[in-house]
């Protein structure tokens, strides 16, 4: 197919003129080979590749496969030019301005590796580092031949500066390669997030880079944006001189205007900006402010006052919320005065800082409406309004918690995070000293300012709790009313009574899966003034004292039995297991008919397996299990993980605690929860210290046998959920654990109510009915007939009401749960079976 044929129309004409350039470019290789000019070969090289390297952007891929003539050429010349005299030197080989077809195919050779693949060198380059092998170090950064990794060549200059042997022409050829390369050797990614300290070669690579820019920018056709090295922003204040005549990309003149200055530099720039018109002026505070020391300019303005603000304004991140103090910033702002600091503002725009003010006030509630993260971190700073409460403004920040789970996964926990410091802002905009005393006092608020009984004609209206959960009742002439009338109804003392009823319900909802939920998964501990806090409201007492504590002592109890003189921490399960009193304590729960507000007692339980505690650092579980990625995902952000790219090292973690994180491995398509996602390996990893620089030490697997059993156990049950609820096959995976709780339960049950009949064996429940033999599987819920036969039970309406006699002894909603005990205990009775269906078949499969 012709060049014509195959080439858009729109492309056509700029490969021709890159064919032609490149031709001339040939031409001067073989007039630099006859002259046996090796430097003059070098440098057409560089143009070659450089050219081909251009056109093939410019003409979106267009260009190289249409210059195979053009490539034999130029082989043919630089493998005579530059022959490969030792076949067995790695340096040899690599020793070449041009990567020939030939040289491609000896350096596979030498390396062993497909000659159709580009041969990475980053090997290489560790070997040549640890042998000091100077002659190789340097060619590896001039080679065409191969690949190295961005962090490679950093690692090769450091070597070499280490080894006395970096000079400016290594230091250009490697910016030339890769003008992003600054990144590596100062420990920044690309995005500006530091990856690791700079590396020892810094300083001197960038009086190199220095040099190179300066020469690029100041030559008769200055640099455009592409060829300037990146990463590295330029010393002294020439280079902010040129930004500021700068009439070429914008983005040099950006890159020169941020220049590193020192503070007699500094000083210099404010005098010659003094006499510029005010555009240079606004401009070059705009770059400064970039490079972090626009405070010096701050005369030119008036605003000399206002650099402390600036200063506390430049602090605060860009690209996440974070708390800040009220009063610190309201001291600048004074120091500054009002009129400075809205000029500072308008000249560095920030939002929070305007909203310790309140002068921003109607924007910071129209963001908030929108869950913008650092608009709720400011509606929290915000003064309060004159007909405003602390309790209207905590509870309109609950509201905006409960849309938060309505976003994405990971959206959902910055969300939560922006959630957090509001309240920590508000907190300090009331005068209280810590934000949890602030929640403490506002949920006590909740649950006693609001009248609970209201009069409306011969109705009364009162609000009572039936446990944790508020309850409404009428009454008209001392009987309770079934329904209430329409006239009660519209009455306003009753609709108030009904919020304060949806606010007690929802402080409910919040201490059960959040605080009391928390304080069982992690064995937390309450010092007894915050327990004496959470007693006083309603959830609290009823909550609290169906939980096991552990006091200081070490004493295992319900609350009304342990020192609660000292601080009591809630007891994971696990401690029952390893204390040998699980059993005990459930029998004593179910006993005592108390239902925990959580799962305590009956909740599902993971230790360390044999094979795992073999493995070392990881656990395969729950590897090969295939689950759906939209339903995984919603279930595993909900339990507090974050899910990633795939090729991240972990596609999903948690913050565990004790300065672990767990990371799971899977395999997926697009992004997770896209599509179909199996589960791999789980490990626990050490987490980083935010207040310290990244080290290689983060992220270091930790052995199994080390992570605390209850860390351990809930990321395993969180794991564990996933695979039984998204799993693609449910039938394919039956949970042990959720096996042995369902058992843990019955046995419990059967102890209580007697049923001689039932007995548990592994994951089935055997009643021995009047009829039959039954076997009811603990996990997915099926009946087998003995000797052979299934039976199936699933009138409409069952599980949507549990057996008379059954007793969950735990609050959470496990429906699943309900449904098996309930088929187990309505076979124990099967004698009272009237349901015709069921009849019909124990007919079939017994014969009677």
């Amino acid at each position: 197919m012709t060049m014509e044929r195959s080439v858009p129309d729109i492309y056509l004409a700029a490969v021709h003129e890159h064919r032609e350039a490149l031709w001339r470019l040939v031409d001067q290789a073989r007039v630099a080979a006859k002259a046996e000019d090796l430097p003059g070969l070098r440098e057409t090289a560089g143009q070659i590749r450089l050219r081909i390297e251009q056109g093939d952007d410019q003409t979106i891929g267009n260009l190289a496969p249409h210059i195979g003539d053009i490539v034999a050429e130029v082989d043919t010349l630089y493998d005579a030019a530059f022959p490969a005299d030792r076949r067995d030197d790695l340096a040899d080989l690599l020793a070449t301005p041009w990567p020939s077809a030939h040289r491609k195919s000896l350096l596979a050779a030498f390396l062993g590796c497909d000659v159709r693949h580009r041969s990475v060198l980053d090997e290489v380059a560790e070997s040549a580092v640890a042998a000091a092998d100077v002659h190789l170090l340097r060619v590896l950064v001039s080679t065409p031949l191969g690949s190295l990794s961005r962090e490679s060549v950093a690692r090769i200059l450091d070597a070499l500066h280490r080894f006395g042997a970096l000079d400016a022409a290594m230091v250009e050829r490697a910016f030339t390669d890769d003008r992003y390369l600054g990144h590596a050797i100062i420990g920044r990614s690309p995005t500006g997030e530091a990856s690791g300290p700079p590396l020892a070669c810094a300083d001197a690579v960038r009086d190199h880079v220095d040099a190179l820019t300066w020469r690029l920018v100041c030559a008769p056709a200055p640099a455009d944006w592409d060829e300037l090295p990146k990463g590295l922003a330029p010393r002294g204040l020439r280079f902010v001189r040129v930004a500021l005549t700068w009439d070429g990309d914008r983005r040099v003149a950006d890159h020169l205007g941020v220049a590193e200055l020192t503070d007699e530099e500094r000083g210099d720039l404010l005098a010659l900006l003094r006499d510029r018109p005010v555009e240079e002026r606004h401009q070059a505070f705009r770059w400064r402010r970039h490079a972090g020391d626009a405070e010096a300019l701050l005369p030119l303005f008036g605003l000399e006052r206002a650099a402390p603000l600036l200063r506390l304004i430049q602090a605060i991140p860009a690209d996440e919320v974070a708390r800040q103090d009220r009063a610190v910033l309201l001291a600048a702002i004074e120091d500054a005065g009002a009129d400075a600091a809205r000029r500072m503002l308008e000249r560095e725009p920030n939002e929070l800082v305007s909203a310790v003010m309140g002068w921003n006030r109607a924007e910071v509630l129209k963001r908030v409406k929108h869950n913008a993260l650092r608009g709720i971190a400011a509606f929290g700073m915000l003064p309060l309004a004159p007909d405003e409460t602390v309790l209207d403004r905590y509870l309109a920040l609950r509201e905006c918690a409960k849309k938060g789970a309505k976003l994405g996964p990971n959206r959902r926990h910055s969300h939560a995070a922006a959630v957090a410091v509001a309240l920590d802002h508000l907190a300090q905009v009331a005068g209280v000293s810590e934000v949890s005393r602030l929640e403490w006092d506002c949920e006590a608020r909740i649950a006693t300012e609001t009248p609970t009984v209201a009069e409306v004609g011969d109705y009364r209206i009162a609000l009572r709790f039936d446990g944790a959960d508020p309850v409404m009742t009428v009454d008209r002439a001392g009987r309770t009313l079934k329904s209430v009338p329409a006239a009660v109804r519209a009455d306003p003392g009753y609709q108030k009574l009904r919020e304060h009823q949806k606010r007690l319900t929802d402080q409910a909802r919040r201490m059960r899966t959040g605080l009391v939920e928390r304080l069982v998964a992690t064995a937390g501990t309450l010092a007894p003034d915050e327990l004496a806090r959470l007693l006083s409201l309603p959830a609290g007492a009823a909550m609290l004292p169906a939980l096991l504590w552990k006091d200081q002592a070490g004493m295992i109890d319900l609350l009304d039995q342990v020192d609660t003189t000292g601080p009591v921490t809630a007891v994971h399960p696990v401690e029952l297991h390893d204390r040998g009193v699980l059993a005990h304590w459930q029998a004593e729960i179910v006993r005592r008919r108390l239902q925990q507000p959580v799962k305590q007692v009956f909740r599902e339980l993971y230790v360390l397996t044999p094979a795992e505690r073999e493995a070392g650092s990881v656990s395969r579980r729950f590897a090969g299990q295939r689950v759906s990625g939209k339903v995984a995902v919603q279930l595993l952000s909900g339990r507090g993980w974050h899910t990633h790219s795939k090729y991240d090292d972990h596609q999903a973690t948690r913050a565990v605690g004790d300065g672990l994180i767990a990371g799971l491995r899977c395999d997926f398509h697009g992004y997770f929860g896209s599509g179909d996602v199996l589960i791999g390996e789980i490990r626990f990893l050490t987490g980083p210290d935010r207040n310290a620089a990244p080290t290689r030490s983060d992220g270091v697997p930790v052995p199994l046998a080390d992570v605390p059993p209850a860390v351990f156990s809930e990321v395993m049950r969180d794991l564990d959920l996933v695979v039984s609820v998204a799993g693609i096959e449910p039938e394919a995976y039956l949970s042990q654990a959720q096996a042995d709780s369902r058992a843990q339960v019955l046995a419990a049950l059967i102890a209580d109510l007697g049923l001689a009949r039932v007995t548990v064996e592994g994951r089935e429940a055997v009643v021995r009915g009047t009829r039959a033999t039954y076997r009811v599987h603990l996990t997915s819920g099926s009946i087998h007939v003995d000797p052979g036969g299934h039976l199936c039970v699933v009138p409409a309406s069952f599980g949507a009401t549990a057996h008379r006699r059954l007793f969950l002894p735990f609050a959470d909603e496990d429906l699943m749960t309900s449904v098996i005990l309930s088929k187990v205990l309505l076979l124990a009775e099967d004698e009272k079976i009237s349901d015709p269906s069921i009849l019909a078949q124990l007919d079939s499969l017994t014969g009677i």
